[in-house]
Order: C-alpha cells, then structure tokens, then sequence
C-alpha cells in the first residue's frame, strides 16, 4: 500500500471512531453509573455479564471447535517445517487465548506466504556462463549455476580480493579508503556504536562529507538500538546521509525484529568495496567483554564491487522507493538514466559471485550455496561461524559428508555472546563427532568469521552466519569465490586458528554434564522456535 492510501485509511478509520463515541457514550452511561459515592455499574450491566456467562458456558465446545479450526489452518497454510509447526500446535494448545497473541506476535511468516504468492509462476533463468571453468569442474559449474537460479546472482570474472583478518587490518583499510574517496562513500552496518571506534569512524564520513564526498550511512534499527539521535543528528549536521534500516518501536517484542539487515558494506566511488563480519564497535577491535575478536573482511576490486553496490543501493531505498534514480545517478550507477560499465580488463580473473538472501527472497539462496557446497565436496569442507544451528538440511548434509570420507572440520567459539543460540549451537555437537567430523572450539578469544571452504576450489566468506535466523530471515551477502588460490589463503588461515583450538574427542563429549545437555535441549527448543 502506498502512502497516500495508507493517510486514506487511516483518515477512514479516525472518522469511524469519531462517529463512533456518541454510541459509546451511550453504552458508557447505560452501564456505569459516577455518583458522590464514587464508581458503580448499572443493574444492566450486571444483566449483560450474566448473558455472556450463560452464552459461554452453553457454547463453550463450539468456541474451542471453532478456535481449533481457525489456527490449524493459519499453521498449516504457513507451511512451516515440521518442528516449528509442532511446537506452536503445543502453544496454542496448551496456553489457549494468550497462545493466539503470542502467535501472532512471534510465530506467522506472512512475508514469506506473500513471497511465494508473487513468485509462484515466475520462471528461472538456468543460463550460466561456464567459460571460466576448466573441465573436470562440474561441482563448481552446478554451484554456480544454482546460485544464479536462486538469486540471479551473475558469474562475476574480473576480480581482485583481499584477505584483512580482523580488525587491527580491517579497519585502517576501510578508513583509508574512506580518507582518498572523491565521489561518494556508502557505508552499510548492522551494529554500529556510539563509542570510540564509533567515533573515529563517523568523523572519517563526516570528513568525507565536508569535502564534498557524497556520503550515506545505512544501519539496522535493532543492531543499532542504542545508537544515539545526537550521534546521527551530528553526522547529518556534517552532510552524510544517514538512514536506519526497517525501524521499530519496541525491537525486543516486535516481529519485525526477525527481518534484519546482517550486511556490512563498504563501498567506495565504485573503485571499491569491502564485505565481512565485523561492524562498528570497540569489541571488534578485541575491546570488548569477550576480549580478544577474530574476524575476516574482504576488499574487492572488479566487477563484484558494482554487485555489492546495487544491494546497499536496494536496501537503502526499501524506505523510499523514489530514492533509487538519484542514488544511481548521483554515485555513477547510471547516467542519463542508462547502466554505466566500468573497464576491468586490467584485473585478473578470479570468478566469483556475490549472492545476497533476505526476507524478500523466495529461495534461501545462501543457504542453498553452503549446501552445494557441502554435499558435493570430495576430499574436504571446512566450515567457520559463530554459531551452529544451521537446520536439519545443513546439518543433514555435513554428517552425510563426513559418513562418506570427506574431511569435515567446524570451528565454533568456546565463549557465549548469545545464550540461547550458544547451547543451541551445542546441541549440534555430538551428531557431527559421532558422524565422524571434527569439531573445533576457539579459545584465545571469540570468533566471528563465516567461511566455508571446500575440496581448495571453492571458498565463501560475508555475513551469513551457519545459522537458521541467517539463512533463512535476515537480510545477508555472502561471496562464493572459485580460485583455488583464493581457497588456499582461507585453508591457510583455518589451519592457523586451529593452533588456537581445543579439538572435541566424540567419547569424551558424550560424558560432559547432565546440565549442559540440559541447556543444549533448551537451545535446540529455541532454534526450532526460530
């Protein structure tokens, strides 16, 4: 619904209240009764009450028939996976009345039932470019071409990347870059901080934009809860730009708290462009509770930073529709309201796709990547993330590989920032080491990275973390690299955090503490809820 029909609705329902307070009024009156002795009620009222009484007591099978009828056809039509439906089943069982608020508060997907209405006889497009790929690459050429079926993310060939590890490399890059920008900076963060890196990096935008650099800040509503309006006001005072993305009032009880943007981009004139797992924070930088932070950024040349560029420049737009033209236009997208091309033949070629999924994605295309990836590996798939909780297909596809011989490996931290989702990504321990794979805990700090690497062909590195709010509801970009290269510096690095490990032994797990497994049903409850 546009804007003005949504003035006109509510204009409606205003002027149906307004016609509506004599009848209460009336109501009131007949019912209540305000004397000198104070309130009371009316004899009709108390008529009234023993009427609905009687009505609920001689209906009651027919209201909870009613009831069941209603919410088994509003979970089922959601078409949810199994557990999930199950659970809420039990909710609305159990906890009749609230169960139905707090379904509606938490449980229905109605995006995803629109999505798939919208899309339902769209047609995909399996035309993929294989010219880059040697023979005997057919795994690569099927990821690839799946992707592009999913999310029409294209085979991206003149490319140039780089590994930052952490943030001690990540940070002065993207502020150099922002340092020796000329036409225009956006800046894309889920979590972005009032505090001393905060700082340093607003004032870097704020530079930029006092220059005459065009600058644009997007951040999540809920990543960013707590940054301040005086903060935002004073970069906006300098000329940037600044746009929370989907606000809501209350974030910790609100649905949309499930739809959020998980990127983190950086682009810079088009010449540039950063991606990864870190935000805008002292605890990035390893000043943080958790202590020392682990974490990988890429900086991108080629044609991949135009890629990430149209994804900032969709998502800042979702707000305002009639921003996209300008934005194109004034950041060289477009010119004269045609696509302008850039000449990358100077780069080497190192294919690679830049694939985003969301709220607003029919397929879970990340999600279907890492599965490629994972089910058709043959001699190795090593896997990093924060969290482990990645659904029943993922998990499904990691055990099966590691039943097979492939060399699975999974590095998850040994330290919680998340309660629930730590024991939930607990949970998912013991299936991997009895199917044969090896798990790894990170000790010297928290890690953060989300890569995956397999057979040394194929990597993938961004946002998504390995588990189901990011696979399948927040918004997230994640890279999938085909550069055996490029592979080889992420396996490199693996190996060198492993030194940083404690590997987990199969028998010596099945002995830990009744009150952890506990814990990890507890988790694995709230990861099916999700």
């Amino acid at each position: 619904m546009n804007k003005i029909g949504r003035w006109l609705l509510w204009a409606a329902a205003a002027a149906f209240l307004l016609g509506l307070l004599p009848t209460l009024n009336n109501a009131f009156s007949e019912f209540f009764t305000l004397t000198e002795e104070g309130f009371g009620v009316t004899q009709s009222f108390v008529q009234a009450v023993e009427s609905v009484t009687a009505f609920v007591r001689n209906y009651m099978w027919h209201m909870v028939i009613l009831y069941a009828v209603v919410i088994a056809f509003i979970i089922f039509l959601e078409g949810q996976n199994p557990d999930r439906t199950m659970l809420w089943l039990l909710v609305l069982i159990f906890v009749p009345v609230f169960g139905v608020f707090l379904y509606l508060l938490l449980g229905p997907d109605f995006q995803g039932l629109r999505n798939r209405r919208l899309f339902r006889a769209a047609k995909k497009n399996y035309e993929f470019d294989r010219s880059p790929f040697r023979k005997g690459n057919e795994n690569q050429i099927l990821i690839g071409r799946l992707l592009h079926a999913c999310c029409g993310a294209d085979l991206l060939l003149k490319n140039k990347i780089d590994l930052l590890i952490n943030g001690e490399e990540t940070f002065p890059a993207m502020e150099a870059a922002i340092a020796g920008a000329e036409k225009f900076i956006h800046a894309e963060f889920f979590i972005f901080r009032d505090d001393e890196l905060g700082r340093r990096f607003g004032d870097a935008l704020a530079a930029a934009a006092r220059r005459g650099v065009k600058v644009r800040l997007l951040y999540d509503a809920v990543g960013s809860w707590g940054l301040k309006a005086k903060f935002v006001k004073e970069l906006e005072e300098a000329g940037v730009e600044c746009r929370s993305f989907m606000p809501v009032c209350l974030p910790l009880f609100h649905r949309q708290m499930n739809f959020r943007n998980h990127r983190k981009i950086l682009v810079i004139d088009r010449k540039a462009a950063f991606t990864g797992g870190l935000n805008v924070g002292v605890e990035y930088e390893g000043r943080g509770p958790l202590g020392f932070w682990r974490d990988t950024f890429v900086r991108l040349e080629g044609e991949a930073v135009p890629a990430l560029h149209k994804i900032f420049i969709d998502d800042w737009c979702t707000r305002a529709k009639n921003d996209h033209v300008r934005v194109c236009e004034d950041s060289g997208e477009t010119r004269g309201g045609l696509p302008v091309t850039d000449d990358y033949s100077a780069l080497p070629t190192l294919p690679m796709q830049v694939v985003e999924s969301g709220a607003d994605s029919v397929w879970r295309a990340i999600a279907n990547g890492y599965y490629g990836m994972i089910s058709r590996a043959q001699s190795r798939v090593w896997v990093t993330s924060p969290y482990l909780v990645p659904g029943p297909a993922l998990m499904n596809a990691l055990m099966t590989a590691a039943l097979s011989g492939v060399d699975v490996r999974v590095m998850i931290p040994s330290k919680r920032d998340h309660f629930l989702v730590f024991w939930g990504s607990r949970s998912n321990i013991a299936p991997l080491l009895r199917a044969g794979a090896r798990v790894f805990t990170y000790q010297r700090g928290f890690i953060h990275t989300k890569s995956v690497v397999a057979d040394g062909r194929i990597s993938s590195v961004g946002t998504c973390n390995m588990d189901v709010r990011s696979l399948e509801i927040n918004f997230e970009t994640q890279l999938f690299i085909y550069d055996a290269e490029t592979a080889r510096k992420f396996e490199l690095q693996f190996e060198k955090d492993m030194k940083d490990c404690s590997e987990l032994r199969a028998d010596e797990w099945e002995k830990r503490p009744f009150y952890q497994k506990l814990l990890e049903s507890f988790g694995r409850l709230y990861s099916a809820q999700i």
